[in-house]
């Protein structure tokens, strides 16, 4: 063989062996992995996802499960996350102590992409929300696991709500409230759910959730996929103190149907206020956040007493005027209930005064 053609097919086999690399390691860059079980089979096994704008929020949550947690509890904790510099994975990993265990799981963007086409259009609810739908898969080797929103507070151990019996269900979810009649049917909230893992993956729902999002033209969040794939019937209804939702109005109040959705749920709890004194997880749904400076958040202030002692300097988040126009028009423009022009702007207003 010629020189010249012996070095042109050593060059092409070289080129051939670098392009098959680099499409491996992107292709394994790009797989959702598998997460081991823990050593521990007696840990309450946890998990929340975030994002870089969610990850100091996250370390309030964090904080305020860990200073309420039981001492006999041991929690393992898995935090999935997308664009997280090194940095902030090693301050999340702080927060590990004796009986409290932190994995962080780094994500990529790019996997989500390659799977979901459709985005999301709320500007409070990260991409990451998205790979809840996944976390049942990487969790294969567990039996169930508890999925936790950044928005949140815990006030008590969460033994209670990890031991709950899911018996045939595939998950267990606090009921929402319809607080404004915008809603045709009752649905769960996706803020706080504890995983059947086998039964989950026996019927393929990641994929079902997949197909349910890639067809929503709204681009809205998990919450409308995982209701629209798992119905009301096959979730565990669990009591509202494991998910209390903080977001409110004042028109919500008076139209607050408390015992109609809550009373098979409750033992001795008949309003809100008590439903307030005996909660176990805050839940900051919505755009209104406590960390927004004209929030109307019920616990807004428990939430700033947790977030100082994460961080004395915490500041209030602000939005651009843009942001805020463009959340308040999207929601505003959402609502099914039928509402005359003044209550349409009153909503409008107080959407974007909150956000």
């Amino acid at each position: 063989m010629k020189k010249p053609l012996l070095t042109t097919l050593i060059l092409l086999i070289i080129l051939s062996l670098g392009l098959t690399t680099i499409l491996f390691l992107n292709n394994k860059q790009n797989t959702i992995p598998i997460i081991p079980k823990p050593k521990n089979n007696n840990s309450i096994n946890i998990v929340f996802t975030t994002d870089k704008e969610y990850s100091s929020y996250l370390k309030v949550a964090l904080k305020s499960l860990i200073l309420n947690k039981d001492k006999d509890s041991i929690y393992n904790i898995y935090i999935l996350s997308i664009d997280l510099n090194k940095k902030t994975q090693e301050e999340l990993k702080t927060f590990k102590q004796n009986d409290v265990e932190i994995n962080t799981v780094p994500l990529k963007v790019k996997t989500l992409d390659k799977i979901i086409d459709k985005k999301i259009n709320f500007f409070y609810v990260s991409r990451a929300d998205l790979f809840k739908f996944f976390i049942p898969e990487m969790f294969q080797n567990f039996d169930k696991i508890l999925y936790l929103d950044s928005d949140i507070l815990v006030l008590r151990d969460l033994s209670s709500l990890y031991n709950t019996d899911i018996q045939d269900k595939y998950i267990a979810a606090v009921k929402r409230y319809n607080f404004r009649g915008n809603r045709k049917k009752d649905d769960y909230n996706c803020g706080v759910m504890l995983f059947n893992i086998q039964k989950y993956r026996k019927d393929n729902i990641a994929q079902k959730l997949i197909k349910a999002k890639n067809n929503d033209k709204d681009g809205r969040s998990s919450q409308y996929s995982f209701n629209s794939v798992i119905k009301l019937k096959d979730v565990k209804l669990i009591s509202p103190i494991y998910n209390n939702n903080a977001y409110t109005e004042d028109e919500d109040f008076i139209k607050y149907n408390f015992k109609k959705t809550y009373s098979p749920f409750l033992d001795n709890i008949n309003n809100l206020l008590e439903l307030d004194k005996n909660t176990i997880i805050v839940h900051y749904i919505g755009a209104d956040k406590p960390w927004h400076k004209n929030s109307n958040s019920r616990f807004k202030e428990k939430w700033w007493e947790y977030s100082k002692l994460v961080d004395a300097n915490m500041k209030y988040k602000k939005r651009s005027f843009i942001e805020r126009l463009k959340n308040a028009y999207f929601l505003t423009l959402r609502s099914s209930t039928k509402k005359t022009f003044i209550q349409y702007i009153k909503k409008f207003y107080h959407i974007f005064k909150t956000s």
